[in-house]
């Protein structure tokens, strides 16, 4: 009898002790879980976003951040119209924000997919080119349009569909012509490279740009791609001469560059009278419920969390350190420098913890 107890004995022992390790390996499982958030932006984001990821999650380790580029009116359709489900949303244009998500609902619901958001960054257009440019000694912010022009020369945008600097481009170069004060810049550049034709008409004072259904080039002299970033690779290899970018594509790339009038790079809010003067309007028919019909206006990157975000709390969390000035610090130092504050259209729908970072836009 005496054995039977000791037997026992050890049995609940090892029992105990194989269970208190179980919990124990539960607990330590969980403490090591993660939260992983979803981040869809604006592909002229990356390069910066990338370095405030790395940081952090460095400070953070309980967050993992999952980024993913695509031009930013794409940013929204993936929330939007298919079904992604997204923590945060980072776009070059932060009016693309109420216009494809205030007034979209989640389905089997009546809430809007966004009801905020916050313009936290600017930026301006440039010309960027290499050494291996044709006539890259000779361009400059004076005859850069001239240049474009010329037969051997090639040059690329990003689509005006997909991605807001392609529609600020078509902004850029209808601007040009009252500027350099000659009619035929937006013609030799746009329309005789497209067909079915980017036609530009005036109307009164403002100049009506319209985008047709389908965007395809004629010939090699222009080059169209998704985004932005797709066009880098192009203009390192020599396959363009000449691309469209921002500033801060430019310079995280070590490109040349020509600087454009401020009255033309639509940057700064002193000239949004000039920039207003052109309107882009999209013959798309998917764009038919939803106006993307966009006036000219200073460039200002915007970010929200939508409604349906899986990991809100967490996402709020990255957006507060963007805004931090260790985030702010990582931004500038990659040529894209944060609005100190930075502003909301709606201060009372933003997350409490935000609210020290920005203020109420006028």
């Amino acid at each position: 009898m005496k054995k039977l107890y000791i037997i026992l004995a050890v049995i609940v022992v090892v029992l105990g002790s194989s269970l208190t390790l179980f919990f124990q390996s539960l607990n330590s499982e969980s403490k090591n879980e993660k939260t992983t958030i979803t981040v869809f932006c604006a592909d002229s984001l990356m390069f910066s976003l990338q370095r405030i990821i790395d940081s952090f999650e460095s400070q953070t380790p309980s967050i993992k951040v999952e980024m993913e580029g695509h031009g930013s009116i794409q940013v929204i359709r993936h929330v939007t119209e298919l079904g992604y489900k997204v923590d945060l949303c980072m776009v070059a244009d932060y009016s693309l924000i109420p216009i494809m998500m205030y007034n979209t609902t989640i389905p089997t619901t009546n809430q809007s997919f966004a009801n905020w958001y916050i313009r936290f960054a600017g930026n301006r257009i440039v010309l960027a080119y290499t050494n291996h440019s044709k006539y890259a000694d000779q361009i400059n912010s004076s005859n850069w349009y001239k240049i474009l022009a010329k037969s051997d020369v090639t040059f690329g945008f990003p689509n005006p569909m997909i991605d807001a600097l392609g529609y600020r481009v078509l902004i850029t170069i209808q601007l040009a012509e009252d500027y350099y004060n000659d009619n035929q810049i937006f013609d030799r550049l746009i329309y005789d490279n497209f067909n079915p034709h980017f036609s530009s008409i005036q109307i009164n004072s403002k100049y009506i740009v319209t985008v047709p259904e389908v965007q395809t080039p004629v010939g090699d002299k222009v080059r169209l791609r998704s985004s932005g970033i797709q066009l880098i690779p192009l203009l390192e290899s020599g396959s363009i001469d000449y691309s469209f970018l921002y500033l801060s594509q430019a310079k995280q790339q070590g490109f040349s560059f020509v600087e454009l009038p401020p009255e033309l790079n639509l940057e700064s809010p002193q000239y949004q009278e000039v920039y207003s003067k052109i309107r882009v309007r999209f013959e798309q028919q998917r764009f038919a419920s939803i106006s993307l019909d966009q006036d000219g206006k200073a460039i200002y990157y915007g970010l929200t969390i939508p409604k349906n975000a899986p990991q809100r709390e967490a996402a709020t969390k990255f957006v507060e350190f963007i805004l931090s000035e260790k985030g702010q610090e990582i931004f500038n130092s990659t040529w894209f420098p944060i609005f100190q504050p930075s502003l909301t259209d709606n201060i009372n729908n933003i997350p409490e913890i935000l609210h020290q970072f920005t203020s109420v836009e006028h």
